[in-house]
């Protein structure tokens, strides 16, 4: 069975990246040979020297990238990438030929091999891959950060809104809440938005809400732990009809065990709908997602296929064996709660409405994409996805973890072919102006009316108050758990 360190996310999103691999010390190498031998597989006697010839795109010139592994001068961090990308890249056969020397830094070379050619919709075939120091990746594989504690969202007029604080936060200290709007900088660099160390600072000019007045704002950086399951409540829509209201934001390592008691929360109350906010869920852990989709769906789909991973030809023994199944147990754990072989809450809803945004990515379309290959009605309400059908695990080397695209997700039905995002049954802009999980909320009152009527409202770019004059009445919102939100900085898509 395939390692559960796979994982589905994306840089912009900064969500869930991936634990469990150990940086392993770093060596030296006195001649920057990588081990190369003249007259071998790999190396370029022409030059006069031992070096490889690295910049090709002939997979026989290249070594193993075990080879050069560990080796932590900048020469031998740009062969280790160029040897992992042709084993692992699930476009390794077209990376252009890229003069290591003629990147100024790791980084740089790391994104200067990624295939950025169009794909059948026309936009860059890797808009996913990317490179960041192992710290920042430990950190955010459990939610647990420096920051400050707010998340930043562009609204439809182009503005930079607070589109979820976390309770305790600096951002909360400073009376910052949904829907307040960025101005400007005042000082910072930026370094300090994404900060590593507490203390950080950053100022900035604020209002509380659009058209208010102006104030300067000052946050000091401070750990925080990510929530990622922050609001989980009940809708009585009347009539018996009862909603069940889950704001799931990221699929950390610490997720699975929220979602399956917050299922258990709801099937004990007798749900006969969900809607699931993934609107700023960008991804994360695969078997996070696996157990979420068993769920929703419930043992009638039990042993079907949940996600099959297509790698690169080079390793069709682990496509053979790259199968994530529904089912009624639990079947990946890092620690936590529940373990391997512990009994799944089920829902077994036939319909699940989802509200999506552009930063909803990856794990998250894992999760539609798996449900509608084992019929489940899934209705997506609000804009189009993000399109990221690929994944791949954490590879560490000196200091970096390296995050090359390697396998392709295909449902039950064989489909996996959605570069372009999923598109929404209605079209509704996100709403800063109220909480998430309030039934005036545009895109939640858009789902409770397309629930209850059929219909979407009547404008593509509804308003809040127009949705809340449409839509069913709602009674009895109890909301569990912290109604506001986790959040890192991000300055908008």
């Amino acid at each position: 069975m395939l390692s559960q360190t796979l994982s589905r996310l994306t840089l912009a999103a900064a969500t869930t990246l991936l634990a469990g691999l150990v940086l392993t010390s770093c060596g030296g190498d006195t001649d920057g040979s990588g081990g190369c031998t003249p007259g071998t597989l790999g190396c370029d006697s022409t030059i006069g020297s031992t070096q490889p010839i690295w910049d090709t795109t002939d997979p026989s010139q290249l070594p193993a990238s075990s080879t050069v592994a560990n080796i932590c001068t900048a020469t031998d961090e740009k062969h280790f990438i160029r040897a992992y990308l042709n084993e692992a890249y699930l476009w390794y056969d077209e990376i252009e030929a890229i003069n290591p020397n003629f990147a100024a830094s790791v980084e740089e070379y790391f994104y200067s091999l990624l295939v950025t050619t169009p794909d059948a919709h026309g936009q860059a075939k890797d808009r996913f891959s990317f490179i960041i120091p192992t710290k920042t990746a430990d950190s955010l594989s459990t939610g647990a950060n420096i920051g400050y504690g707010v998340q930043w969202m562009t609204d439809a007029s182009g503005y930079t809104r607070v589109a979820m604080v976390n309770p305790g936060s600096p951002a909360e200290a400073a009376g910052m809440a949904r829907g307040g709007v960025l101005i400007s900088i005042a000082s910072s660099n930026n370094s300090s938005w994404y900060p590593n160390t507490s203390g950080a600072t950053v100022t900035f000019n604020y209002r509380d809400v659009p058209g208010g007045p102006t104030r300067v704002v000052t946050l000091t950086a401070a750990a925080i732990q990510d929530d990622p399951l922050p609001t989980v409540g009940t809708l009585n829509l009347g009539a018996g009809s009862k909603v069940g209201y889950m704001l799931f934001t990221d699929h950390s390592s610490v997720a699975q065990d929220k979602l399956i008691d917050a299922i258990a929360s709801l099937q004990a109350q007798g749900i006969n709908d969900l809607v699931l906010d993934m609107r700023y869920n960008g991804g994360g852990y695969l078997y996070v997602a696996e157990a979420l989709a068993s769920m929703v769906a419930g043992p009638s789909a039990d042993g079907k296929v949940f996600e099959r991973l297509q790698f690169n030809d080079k390793r069709a023994a682990d496509t053979a064996d790259g199968t994530f199944p529904f089912s009624t147990q639990v079947l990946y754990s890092v620690g936590g709660k529940y373990s391997p072989g512990d009994t799944l809450p089920a829902l077994s809803l036939p319909r699940l409405y989802v509200l999506t945004t552009d930063s909803t990515c990856s794990a998250s379309e894992s999760v539609i994409n798996s449900l509608r290959g084992v019929d489940v009605n899934v209705v997506l309400i609000g804009s189009t996805t993000c399109g990221k059908p690929y994944g791949f695990t954490r590879r560490d080397n000196c200091g970096e973890a390296l995050y090359p695209i390697e396998f392709q997700g295909f449902n039950n039905k064989g489909f996996g072919d959605y570069a372009n995002g999923f598109a929404p049954s209605c079209t509704v802009g996100d709403d800063f102006e109220h909480a998430l999980g309030d039934p005036a909320e545009s895109m939640l009152g858009a789902a409770l009316l397309h629930m209850s009527t059929g219909q979407c409202p009547a404008t593509s770019s509804v308003a809040a108050r127009d949705v809340a004059r449409s839509a069913p009445a709602v009674t009895g919102l109890q909301l569990t758990g912290r109604p506001a939100m986790p959040g890192r900085v991000l300055l908008g898509r």
